[in-house]
């Protein structure tokens, strides 16, 4: 799948996010005319990017690619190349909307860590606690697929396990099964998919699985509010996010980025997946918290730029400094066959900084 968004602050957290200076030094805003000499950059060696970008549209590698990059609030690059629609020849346009797929897990994380603030919960207890239906049984390796042994789990499913991908849910489904397009409600999809047995015990392995739409029906739990109520009015509103979400109207069909796939033979062809359920359907109840979600570059970077300064931006606080320092820490130290190189946080993958080891 080619469906290419570059954006300057990547949705990993980095050790600078524990920076303990004054969170509200940050940039609040986006300076769209950068002051390359105050900034100490040279802006001839962005034109790399430009020859690198623009070289892989002409040679038919990528449809199009679309940059934001920004230092100290100033945006430094942010440019549209290729094309919207390459079949239509429509060029890409720096406010067209992207399916943003996973990176709806990262929202999804931030709008359970409020509701962690609050103290909705904590990061240690069980999921059973909210969820009845949640397995305590771990499939046997080895045993028949048709027909699964199963033993009792060696400790319960967390909610720290949910967000660190460390649960054990396989993403299996209990008979009688159903793809989440057939649910109503995400409770009603949630409270299926957790009654599947676990591929692990939890908290001993990562595995990369569906526990974001887990995360997601507890923000609905503890808030009162249905996923897209809530990220309305606790993530998007308050950093002037707009155009992000799971359902739009008609009018916004042309700004959707077509996506691509190389066939056999490298040449690039569209292909009809999306991130969730189609966007512009009547039924627009269900939204998952692992998938659906999309909008503009400039919008991710806002909610990017709001992790990177400590939970703050458009003078608006969403998280806590120290809840971004808990997100940041590893959860992955007793997790078996674990690389060394690999650290995984709540919600996200975390990088530590040079020369860690």
């Amino acid at each position: 799948m080619k469906n290419i968004l570059f954006i300057g602050c990547l949705f990993i957290l980095a050790s600078c996010t524990c920076n303990k200076s004054n969170d509200t030094n940050k940039p609040q805003v986006f300076h769209y005319q950068a002051d390359f000499k105050q900034l100490n950059v040279d802006e001839t060696r962005l034109e790399r990017i430009d020859a690198l970008l623009q070289d892989y549209v002409d040679r038919g590698i990528i449809p199009h690619a679309l940059t934001f990059v920004a230092k100290n609030g100033q945006v430094i690059h942010n440019k549209a190349f290729g094309w919207r629609d390459v079949e239509k020849q429509i060029p890409l346009q720096k406010d067209d909307i992207f399916r943003m797929y996973s990176q709806t897990k990262a929202i999804t994380t931030v709008a359970l860590m409020t509701l962690f603030e609050q103290g909705k919960f904590q990061l240690d207890d069980p999921v059973s606690k909210y969820i009845p239906e949640m397995t305590d049984q771990v499939i046997i390796p080895g045993s028949n697929p048709a027909k699964l042994q199963t033993r009792k789990a060696a400790s319960p499913v967390l909610i720290r396990h949910l967000l660190s991908h460390t649960s054990g849910i396989t993403g299996t489904r209990p008979q009688p099964s159903m793809p989440p397009k057939e649910y109503n409600t995400l409770e009603e999809y949630v409270k299926n998919l957790v009654q599947a047995p676990l591929l692990f015990d939890p908290g001993t392995k990562w595995n990369y699985h569906p526990a974001s739409d887990v995360a997601a029906y507890l923000v609905e739990y503890f808030s009162g509010k249905s996923l897209q109520e809530y990220f309305q009015e606790t993530i998007f509103e308050p950093l002037g996010i707009k155009e992000m979400a799971y359902y739009y109207d008609e009018e916004y069909k042309d700004r959707f980025v077509s996506i691509y796939h190389a066939d056999s033979t490298g040449k690039l062809e569209p292909i009809e997946i999306w991130s969730g359920r189609y966007p512009f359907g009547e039924n627009r109840q269900f939204a998952q918290g692992g998938t659906g979600l999309n909008g503009t570059i400039e919008g991710y970077a806002r909610f990017c730029q709001m992790i990177l300064n400590g939970g703050i931006f458009n003078n608006q606080r969403i998280l806590g400094r120290r809840t971004i320092e808990i997100m940041s820490k590893d959860q992955l130290l007793s997790a078996e066959g674990r690389d060394a190189n690999f650290r995984f946080g709540l919600g996200f993958q975390i990088y530590p900084g040079e020369g860690t080891a």
